[in-house]
């Protein structure tokens, strides 16, 4: 078990420079683009399903159990082989049937710009069609049962024999899987500003995005990328600045599955277990007490230095996050 002080820890690197901004777009973002734009309109929906499906055989084989372990899978996700070959087509009806999109003509991809590097995005509104993404390109095809509150998945080592034929054994391909779904399971009544549903749908995406994004940035820039409540309040503060132009800490808490509204009471269910398995129960409860301390310190902090809230100024506020913990009060900027 971690303690309760090695938990609340910052970046190691937090204080080091870093590379000058924006980053290099990594090569493989070719094949995106070519796939996603920057043609007017670019493929949606069942375009992109099948081009998707066309270069990825991932997307191709039957989602079962062991399927990972099977020689159709190394054959053809592992060795490159032509799924469409007779022994692998009979080999994969042997298994099971393919996967079944449910609604293929509602998906959405794009390119999304970010100073850490670009990435592609796809988009469902469909819970079914993102499982289905997300078990073919993040758990090699295994049936894993994706939590009520996941709803994003950022994936950095597919294999993608195209781009590995272009550039190399070593290339992965990168992408982030998005569920279209109100963030944290929060209803629009809950969030500032007095959102209607279908804005804070929208809302939702960006902030989700944006939530993604900062992981991959902490990962590029500091070396790390944690399963720890601080890059939580982080990434979801950037997201929420990104999205509604604040921060609100009591938002904050409600998507984590905190209860504001009665001393931050930790819900059973909620997605601060994710992050505190390595804690004990008392000290799990210590550190949600210190996280939702710090939420509220950000969300005042950030009141009163508005010129952090600007899009163009977003790497400078993650920086200043960035240098942050959870264990002592929230410096403001330029401290």
């Amino acid at each position: 078990m971690t303690t309760v002080e090695a938990y609340c820890q910052g970046f190691a690197r937090a204080t080091q420079p870093w590379p000058p901004l924006p980053l290099a777009p990594e090569p493989e973002l070719a094949w995106w683009q070519q796939l996603l734009g920057p043609s007017e309109p670019a493929p949606q929906g069942k375009a992109i399903v099948d081009a998707l499906t066309a270069a990825l055989p991932q997307l191709q084989l039957p989602q079962v159990h062991g399927i990972s372990c099977t020689p159709l899978y190394r054959a053809v996700v592992l060795r490159g082989e032509d799924p469409a070959a007779p022994e692998h087509q009979q080999a994969a009806a042997q298994i099971g049937a393919r996967p079944q999109w449910q609604h293929p003509d509602d998906l959405r991809g794009w390119i999304a710009p970010h100073p850490c590097g670009a990435m592609p995005v796809l988009l469902s509104p469909s819970w079914h069609d993102f499982e289905l993404l997300v078990r073919a390109l993040a758990h090699r095809g295994e049936p894993v049962e994706l939590a009520d509150g996941v709803h994003a998945q950022a994936i950095s080592g597919l294999i993608h024999w195209g781009l590995i034929r272009r550039f190399g054994r070593a290339s992965r391909a990168r992408l982030i899987v998005l569920h279209q779904a109100p963030y944290g399971s929060v209803a629009a009544a809950h969030v500032p500003g007095g959102l209607s549903d279908g804005a804070w749908l929208e809302a939702s995406t960006t902030l989700r995005l944006q939530h993604e994004f900062t992981h991959l940035a902490t990962k590029r820039l500091l070396g790390e990328m944690r399963l720890n409540l601080l890059d939580e309040l982080i990434a979801d503060c950037m997201g929420m600045v990104a999205a509604l132009g604040r921060f609100d800490a009591a938002l904050f808490g409600r998507c984590l599955g905190i209860d504001v509204d009665h001393g931050n009471r930790l819900i059973s269910n909620g997605r601060w277990l994710s992050y505190t398995k390595e804690l004990a129960v008392d000290d799990a409860l210590q550190v949600v007490q210190l996280l939702m301390q710090r939420a509220r310190e950000l969300e005042a902090a950030l009141l009163l230095h508005g010129q952090h809230l600007a899009a163009d100024d977003a790497m400078p506020l993650l920086r200043w996050l960035c240098r942050q913990n959870l264990a002592t009060p929230i410096q403001p900027p330029g401290n």
